[in-house]
């Protein structure tokens, strides 16, 4: 397991190359969301998603010929850009193994930082499959999104500045994918001060996590099935479930339905975008499966903004016949 050292090592390592995001007070979303609301919003990173962090320090723990071999990953979107973004940034090669389905931004994302885009499957057992091909046959060095030290120790700089704008914050909310995440940041939240307490989102659609906590092991999924993109990852990978199991305190899922309210309340409400995943820990909130009291001081990790504009057209368009219809 990734200590609180590493996280500290990492903000030294990467602070040149990203940045530090802002933390929001936001009191238009108080009273839907029943707390103090702040939000970290990882969207203002310069390829849109909070993956940069975990990308960024993996490339620059690698020594000259390792990146030489060039990188590659198995993403479905944000990590894929984080590591064509490190790749351009530090001058290397970066082959990006992403789903047939993947999201249309992203994939414009990774390519505009010239990464080379492999399409694979719809499941990430698939894409990392080939990518594993790829580190055999080519000797290419592969950046995981999630099963790396580095990574997740990267991700939980996150916390680090959270806690730094917001001393006496209450609790901190982030979305789970592959588990990098949420692992980084409960490492530096609990390394700062345990008794804050740290909660995890996932789709109830993909509840790897969850389940793996029920049953108290890792588990593997049959499918997943969920908007949020970002988080259909079939399995929960070991390490990070330790992590997990030792460091967040509260897990919770939330329906498809709520992910799209949140992204509509964000975008009008607070007058940010968030993609699917992002929105999770505030749906979490808005659907009330995630308990808070008013005098909460809750920081809800936004981990990117990076949302197909045909996702949102759709969900605005919506909002408003809604309201047409009340008139």
């Amino acid at each position: 397991m990734i200590t609180y050292q590493d996280v500290q090592a990492a903000r030294e390592r990467i602070a040149p190359y990203l940045v530090r995001t802002p933390l929001l007070r936001v009191p238009a979303l108080d009273e839907a969301l029943g707390c103090q609301v702040y939000l970290k919003h990882e969207g203002f990173q310069p390829m849109g998603a909070f993956k940069l962090r975990g990308a960024m320090n993996k490339a620059l723990s690698l020594s000259a010929e390792e990146r030489g071999r060039g990188l590659v990953c198995a993403s479905s979107g944000n990590h894929a850009q984080g590591v064509a973004y490190a790749a351009h940034k530090l001058g290397c090669r970066a082959v990006i193994v992403m789903p047939t389905n993947a999201n249309p931004v992203k994939l414009a994302g990774v390519k505009k930082w010239g990464g080379e885009v492999e399409l694979v499957g719809t499941l990430s057992s698939q894409r990392e499959a080939r990518a594993a091909e790829l580190v055999r046959e080519q000797g290419m060095v592969e950046v995981h999104p999630y099963a790396d030290p580095y990574v997740a120790a990267g991700q939980g700089t996150i916390a680090l500045e959270i806690l730094e704008d917001l001393p006496d914050v209450q609790a901190v909310a982030a979305p789970i994918g592959g588990g990098g995440l949420i692992s980084g940041i409960a490492t530096a939240v609990k390394g700062m001060n345990p008794q804050v307490r740290t909660v995890g989102v996932e789709p109830a659609g993909a509840p790897r996590y969850t389940r793996s906590r029920a049953e108290g092991r890792p588990v593997q999924l049959e499918s997943v099935d969920t908007i949020a993109d970002g988080t259909r990852t079939d399995h929960a990978n070991p390490d990070n479930f330790a992590m997990i199991q030792a460091r967040v305190d509260e897990l919770y899922t939330v329906e498809d339905a709520w992910i799209e309210k949140a992204m509509v309340l964000l975008m009008t409400q607070a007058k940010v975008i968030a993609e699917p995943s992002s929105a999770l820990p505030v749906a979490a909130a808005l659907s009330g499966a995630l308990p808070v009291k008013r005098e909460d001081k809750a920081v809800f990790v936004l981990s990117g903004g990076n949302a197909d504009p045909a996702l949102l057209a759709r969900l605005l368009t919506q909002e408003a016949d809604k309201k047409a219809e009340v008139r």
